[in-house]
């Protein structure tokens, strides 16, 4: 399907992809050569139940090095979570309570090592940093930790100052102190695994630089940060759980068929880029899919099957394309029991009974596609109206006739609306959606 890139070396891969956004100025190749093999880490606060379409790009930049044979550490704020990082956010975070921030730490953790499961390389290491919070004494972290930053470098980070100059909320000292415990995590991690490289997305660069200097200063020593650019669309809009529609990797949120087709609806000028941020196409791969027809959308489909498939697996990759295919192509030999289900979750749905008459006109009224019988009655003598592909021409048609045996149908009303009849042996007429 794709050229293996990981014979390029790290840095120089990152860089050709545009995903190298900032680094410390020591970062250079040698660094991740295979004879130092360092460890790297990326931290998750548990802000939510799962991780979103967003964090796709640490995750698979991580993965990009563990199938070198990278060691990567995965830290989940048990502590963190409970203070709220200010990056990126133009008001106070809600305080979470600890029950929830820990049920949020075991689904994240759950989920982050399914999706590393599915490839190979060194098992990651999974660190709770409450675990090193929860009883260090609040003078010795003042002592030992907090001398060592200096209120006017923080003045300066992004994260603050952005807050400061909103006079109307300003910043708390909870979130001001969280460079404190992100760079003392570097620090532990360092200390304790011999953790190098802190990766992060490029809002938290401040974060980063804040724990490089920690460990300098205390141990002596020098470490590494990096950042990678945020999914945006070309228009700047940010892709995160905070946004109106977030996209979740849990299927429980976001379907796997809803997942594929967010991919899918990608514009002709974000899915090139996002297929050399997510995926493993070369350049030349990209460059000759980008080369198709726009109507094929040929990126758009590469980049939904390969994430679909990275995510939620092959199986549910293939059957949301076969979805796709009844619903906009109008493949109706896709239509088998398992893509009913998928259809009947995610398009308007009506179950009728298989042993009563079931009128085309009626069943247009029971699925809302319709106002009135009339109204029906005029779009199927304009042609817009077809069911399993065939267009009508009569009201009074009974739709059992165009089933071809199946116990589901598709009706089709005009270029985009797509309905879902169900036929049941035993079920009378009535609205699922």
């Amino acid at each position: 399907m794709y050229v293996n890139q990981l014979e390029k070396p790290f840095l120089e891969e990152l860089e050709a992809r545009g995903l190298l956004k900032q680094r410390t100025a020591e970062l250079v190749e040698p660094d991740f050569s295979a004879a130092e093999r360092p460890t790297l880490y990326v931290g998750y606060d548990p802000s939510a139940t799962s991780l979103h379409a967003g964090s796709l790009i640490p995750i698979l930049t991580m993965d990009r090095f563990r199938r070198r044979g990278g060691q990567i550490i995965i830290l989940l704020g048990g502590a963190t979570g409970l203070i709220g990082d200010p990056s990126g956010k133009d008001l106070e975070r809600k305080l979470e309570n600890e029950a929830s921030v820990l049920k949020r730490i075991g689904m994240l953790a759950a989920q982050l090592q399914g999706l590393f499961a599915r490839t190979e390389g060194p098992e990651p290491i999974v660190v709770n940093n409450g675990d090193w919070y929860g009883g260090m004494p609040v003078l010795q972290f003042l002592r030992d930790i907090g001398k060592h930053f200096s209120v006017n470098q923080m003045l300066t980070r992004e994260s603050v100052r952005s807050r400061l100059e909103d006079r109307d909320h300003g910043i708390s000292f909870t979130e001001f102190s969280y460079q404190l415990f992100q760079g003392y995590d570097f620090l532990h991690l360092f200390q304790t695994y011999g953790c190098t490289i802190q990766m992060g997305a490029s809002d938290q660069w401040g974060n980063i630089v804040s724990g490089v200097d920690l460990v300098r200063r205390v141990a002596g020593s020098t470490v590494h940060g990096l950042t990678l650019p945020l999914l945006t669309n070309s228009e700047g809009k940010k892709y995160g759980k905070s946004e109106k529609g977030a996209v979740w990797l849990d299927p429980e949120l976001t379907s796997p068929y809803l997942f594929y087709q967010f991919w899918w609806n990608s514009t002709d000028d974000d899915a090139p880029r996002f297929l050399r941020w997510l995926t493993d196409y070369s350049e030349q791969e990209v460059e000759e899919l980008a080369k198709g027809s726009p109507e094929l959308r040929l990126p758009q489909k590469a980049l939904a099957d390969y994430l679909t498939a990275r995510v939620h697996g092959a199986e549910q990759a293939d059957l949301a394309r076969r979805v796709s295919a009844v619903i906009f192509s109008d493949d109706f030999g896709q239509l088998s029991n398992d893509v009913v289900d998928v259809l009947a979750s995610t398009v308007p749905t009506v179950r009728v009974s298989a042993a009563e008459p079931c009128l085309i006109a009626e069943t247009l009224v029971l699925l809302k596609a319709c106002k009135s019988k009339s109204e029906a009655r005029r779009l199927i003598t304009q042609g817009a109206v077809s069911v399993n592909g065939q267009k009508l021409s009569a009201a009074e048609e009974e739709l059992a006739g165009y089933s071809a045996g199946r116990d589901a149908l598709v009706v089709a009303v005009g270029k985009s609306r797509r309905f879902l009849v169900h036929f049941d042996q035993s079920t009378r007429h009535s609205s699922s959606r």
